[in-house]
């Protein structure tokens, strides 16, 4: 299968990957060919994303782009791996009880998906980096698009576990925890660890008139930025 064959495909059929991962023939490649499309994707929008000082002519050239390509598919990788263990736990107490190599199969697809969504924005993003100088905007941008395709994944995981907790054979319904709560906590726990991971490995597009570095010191904090961002963008930063 193509490699645009297999995004709609994980689009389209998350019941499917889930058997193919189920199936000790394919479940290797169904999450390598997960992680070739995560990998890919990421790494084109944070070439996109870090260009901002390029397309401007701020000084640094390519080294953002380059330093956003790499750093961005190790953000999500390491959100993934401090949260893998609480994903297992709470895929056992769902009932679901599937073997590791599913629930990691079913975490890199959802990467793949959040990654999908990242993709189909970068032309958007290089437009309005083209077309306008305000680093708060962009960088509010950035936010939004990362906040939609980033829920839009993890409610690809979600609907994934609701559907293993649904094949559950004969344990009562009553006698599981709900389904919907640990879930939810699920994707509070991985925004949070998210947010703060980003947080961590800014700067990913790189303030005009601020000497490149791979990693910023460690101040404020993500929610404060974003305020400081919108109330710049406002008073036409």
């Amino acid at each position: 299968m193509g490699t645009i064959a297999y995004i709609d495909h994980l689009l389209r059929n998350p019941g499917q990957i889930i058997l193919d991962l189920k199936d000790g023939a394919k479940a290797g490649k169904v999450t390598a060919a997960g992680f070739k499309v995560f990998l890919t994707l990421t790494v084109i929008y944070g070439l996109i994303m870090g260009s901002q000082s390029l397309f401007h002519g701020h000084g640094h050239g390519w080294t953002y782009s380059v330093a956003a390509a790499i750093k961005l598919p190790l953000l999500f990788l390491l959100t993934l791996a401090i949260c893998m263990p609480l994903v297992y736990v709470l895929n056992v107490l769902i009932g679901a009880r599937e073997q590791f190599k599913v629930i990691f199969g079913l975490l890199i697809s959802s990467l793949a998906v959040t990654s999908i969504l990242l993709a189909s924005c970068a032309l958007i993003l290089a437009f309005f980096m083209l077309s306008t100088k305000s680093y708060a905007f962009i960088k509010l941008l950035n936010v939004i698009v990362f906040s939609v395709a980033g829920l839009y994944g993890v409610w690809y995981l979600s609907r994934s576990m609701h559907w293993m907790a649904s094949k559950v054979g004969e344990e009562p319904p009553q006698q599981r925890p709900n389904v919907g709560t640990i879930i939810t906590w699920w994707l509070i726990t991985y925004g949070i660890v998210g947010t703060q991971m980003a947080w961590m490995m800014r700067p990913f597009i790189g303030s005009p008139g601020t000497p490149f570095s791979i990693f910023r010191a460690q101040e404020s904090n993500f929610y404060v930025d974003v305020g400081k961002a919108i109330y710049k963008m406002l008073m036409g930063g």
